[in-house]
């Protein structure tokens, strides 16, 4: 944490922001390439439309980059409830209306520009115009879980939808909440997100899109990071792992992305904490990549990954729109089956992009967050 004048910043997040996102970037371009195109040659066998041992491990780690969406989660969890616990600690008190404008300064602009221009775009590629209400509520993720449709261009933006129900509630359980009462709190929420998934495996029959989009089955990464929080404005801490111990938390990490579907629940307890064995090991990771004194960073403070983690919001939020962009103004007007130049157009566009509505847009309205900050921050 960089201490230079009291201001909040953990610049080494930005790398792990840029990671969760770029993820999400290969993922979707990935699932789009076989949904449109149909399955890589070097992953299966020649013969046979089946995977060869190699093509399998891959596939199911490509399609496990979807947990990127849980690192910008627990990221989240952890700074705002670090700053939220700051500024009560600090001040006395939450000025809760700042934080929801702060909020809304970050998210909304983008989201709702994003929004705006749907209807152009819909009719631009020729797809079905989507469903604008839930999206304009922030309620996507349970109109996907009752339509079973992801609709494009809205079909990433229920994860936006999770974290605007937390930001909803979350100033008011740091505000009210006596801080040696937090940790209670945390933890009931915690059990209550496991004990919401069991209860919809056992009851409903769309149990998939439940476990995966409902925002109470995924709130418990979210307050996880605030555990995190909690414990690092008590006394801020050091973590280091052994080289080697970090090394094969590495190993196990991939391997655990590899070797089964993170997204998969056959039955009541995979549902309940299959995700956890991930999530564990990178949250150990990610304190370890964090405040270890010893860890030697490759990248310099403000390289070009920090820069890009500032914009991983937009990379989240436009990669997926222009997937299909790709497929129709680029791949088919070309007549390309080229896998490739469809990953690098995607990768390509899907920083280029952000980056130009970040410095021409996102960032001048950013500007007016420093109006409402109640402490200093860099995010």
């Amino acid at each position: 944490m960089n201490k230079k004048s009291n201001r909040i910043y953990f610049e080494h997040l930005d790398v792990l922001r840029f990671v969760a996102a770029f993820m999400i970037v290969i993922l979707h371009a990935y699932v789009s390439w076989v949904d449109w195109f149909g399955q890589l040659d070097f992953l299966i066998r020649n013969d046979e439309p089946k995977f060869t041992v190699i093509g399998e491990f891959i596939d199911i780690f490509l399609r496990n980059l979807g947990i990127g969406v849980d690192i910008f989660f627990l990221i989240s969890g952890f700074l705002i409830t670090y700053i939220l616990i700051e500024e009560k600690k600090r001040h006395g008190k939450i000025n809760i209306k700042n934080f929801m404008i702060r909020r809304t300064i970050r998210i909304w602009p983008l989201y709702f520009f994003l929004i705006a221009i749907t209807p152009f775009l819909v009719i631009w590629i020729d797809t079905p115009s989507p469903d604008y209400l839930p999206n304009i509520f922030f309620l996507n993720n349970f109109h996907t879980i009752k339509t079973h449709v992801w609709a494009y261009p809205f079909g990433h933006f229920w994860s936006i939808c999770i974290e605007e129900h937390f930001y909803l509630i979350w100033p008011f359980i740091i505000a009210f909440v006596p801080n040696k009462r937090l940790m209670p709190v945390f933890i009931s929420f915690i059990v209550f997100s496991i004990l919401f998934r069991l209860y919809s495996a056992i009851n409903f029959d769309s149990t998939w899109y439940i476990l995966y989009l409902n925002t109470l089955s995924r709130m418990d990464v979210l307050v996880i990071g605030a555990v995190g929080a909690y414990y690092y404005s008590k006394k801020a801490f050091t973590f280091s792992l052994n080289r080697w111990v970090r090394y094969g938390l590495l190993i196990m990490f991939i391997l655990s992305l590899s070797l089964e579907p993170v997204e998969l629940w056959s039955n009541y307890f995979e549902a309940s904490f299959k995700k956890f064995f991930t999530i564990a090991i990178f949250s150990i990771l990610m304190l370890d990549f964090n405040f270890a004194d010893n860890f030697k960073h490759i990248l310099p403070p403000k390289s070009i990954i920090h820069y890009f983690g500032k914009v991983s919001y937009g990379i989240y939020m436009y990669s997926n729109i222009l997937i299909l962009i790709i497929i129709k103004k680029f791949m088919w007007a070309f007549e390309s089956n080229n896998f490739w130049i469809f990953l690098l157009l995607n990768i390509g566009l899907s920083i280029i992009i952000p980056i130009l509505s970040y410095e021409l847009f996102e960032k001048h309205i950013l500007k007016l967050n420093k109006r409402f900050r109640v402490v200093k921050t860099e995010r």
